[in-house]
């Protein structure tokens, strides 16, 4: 597991706290700068983490892209005061691989960034909260009921599918499913194929595009 991480955020009290807390916890913070573009000497091909503060909903995604075109082989983690679902799917349709909110206790924050280091995605837990609490709403109208039916997804398979727009990791989808993970490859595996489409973003970007709708908020 890679310890090595780049840290960017505009406020100079929150990369000090943070770099801090990294550092005692056995992660090694290469650069701290206020921008992107303010890293220096890192390789394109590096494989640190890039923790990317930002703070307010607007442009995240905008922001992911940016920092992913000039270092594509990065995992990007971005840190938000708030999320908004729709939000959090454009940051991982945008490459992050993991959306943790700053209010989260110190403890967890340190567990998640470990977690994607392991290669695994992180989401808000309140979000899986809320998916568990009220299920999915899958189609948006019969445009997207038809486009179901003509892909031949069974509701299972469509069940995963809005778990893959949220950009939840296999571990996650299991649970929510009451299924194991060998279950979930599998329906993955099937909606590639029957979507014709390479990787679980393109399955995302296919869904979204039909009117099928990701998960909501409970009222």
């Amino acid at each position: 597991m890679s310890s090595e991480l780049c840290l960017v955020s505009g406020s100079d009290i929150f990369r000090e706290g943070l770099t801090h807390i990294l550092e005692a916890e056995g992660f090694i913070v290469t650069q701290s700068v206020e921008r992107v573009r303010d890293l220096i000497n890192l390789d394109r091909d590096s494989h640190q983490l890039l923790l990317l503060d930002c703070p307010v909903l607007d442009n995240q995604a905008e922001r992911v892209e940016v920092a992913k075109q000039r270092y594509p082989a990065m995992s990007i983690v971005v840190l938000s005061d708030e999320y908004d679902p729709k939000v959090v799917i454009e940051c991982f349709n945008a490459g992050v691989q993991g959306y943790i909110i700053k209010s989260s206790k110190s403890d967890r924050i340190v567990a998640a960034f470990r977690l994607v280091a392991l290669g695994e995605k992180v989401i808000p837990s309140d979000l899986v909260d809320l998916i568990g609490g009220r299920g999915f709403d899958y189609h948006n109208g019969s445009d997207a009921e038809r486009e179901v039916e003509m892909a031949n997804l069974s509701p299972r398979e469509v069940e995963v599918l809005c778990c893959l727009m949220a950009g939840f990791p296999n571990k996650v989808i299991a649970r929510h499913l009451d299924v194991c993970e060998a279950t979930v490859k599998v329906h993955v595996k099937a909606i590639l194929r029957k979507l014709n489409v390479r990787n679980r973003t393109q399955a995302a970007l296919w869904a979204n595009s039909r009117g099928i709708r990701e998960p909501m908020i409970a009222a």
